[in-house]
């Protein structure tokens, strides 16, 4: 098994214990480990969203407060702070579950998640040609508006989360940066965001949204990176009046 299996089965089945896929773990010295260890933090924070828990004993003290029949004005005055108790305590869980939830189904949050199932492809650094490139956004019934960037090592089209996206990595300066460009998909703002050790930026553009993000790679490169694609997508940008 290489690596580039290993993390698409790990993608698609983070919990698996097949003993294949533990031994090419425990084996590899290319980041796997670390890897399937980001993996089942991922993992756990979603099954942590969606864990709600009921407070102890709180139907055994609604159903208390409605049965006894005595001291009716405090029995009245305890159904009210029940009452009152349990509907903040629905607001907060609610709400800190809706937060969560939304974070979860962002575009950094997916964009990350989708990181697994594509690693092998930081790994390349042969330069593929500009058709290759074209080839990867005709897929999305998209197509470029400028040239290529230069030292792009990979592109295919895949599945962010819900959207349809091209997926890319550039090369410079021996960094690799990956760039997902989700056609249609729109957004009010871009905005950085640093995620599980991904550190990565979204950006508004006419057709849609470009998400760039790296491990490590510097600020300049991810820039220039963030650049190059925002020309090959938009096309060059129009001159100015001054350099007509």
């Amino acid at each position: 098994m290489n690596c580039l299996d290993f993390r698409r089965r790990i993608g698609a089945e983070p919990r698996s214990r097949d003993p294949e896929l533990l031994a090419h773990r425990d084996a590899c010295k290319e980041g796997c480990a670390a890897f399937w260890q980001r993996a089942q933090r991922f993992e756990d924070d979603l099954e942590a969203a969606l864990a709600v828990p009921v407070p102890e004993g709180l139907a055994d003290r609604i159903l208390l407060a409605q049965a006894t029949g005595e001291r009716r004005r405090q029995v009245g005055r305890r159904r009210a702070f029940m009452a009152l108790a349990a509907s903040l305590l629905i607001a907060f869980t609610g709400a800190g579950l809706f937060w969560r939830q939304a974070d979860l189904r962002s575009l950094p949050a997916l964009a990350v998640a989708h990181m697994p199932e594509e690693m092998g492809a930081l790994n390349l650094t042969q330069p593929i040609t500009d058709a290759q490139v074209e080839a990867g956004f005709v897929g999305r019934a998209t197509r470029l508006r400028g040239p290529a960037p230069a030292g792009v090592t990979y592109v295919h089209d895949c599945m962010v989360g819900p959207y349809p996206a091209v997926h890319a990595v550039t090369r410079m300066n021996d960094e690799p940066v990956v760039a997902l460009y989700m056609p249609g998909k729109m957004i009010d703002k871009g905005g950085d965001f640093h995620r599980d050790g991904w550190d990565g930026r979204e950006v508004p553009l006419s057709g849609g949204t470009l998400v760039v993000l790296a491990q490590g790679a510097s600020r300049s490169t991810m820039a220039a990176v963030e650049r190059g694609w925002r020309a090959a997508i938009e096309g060059p940008a129009a001159p100015t009046v001054g350099q007509i």
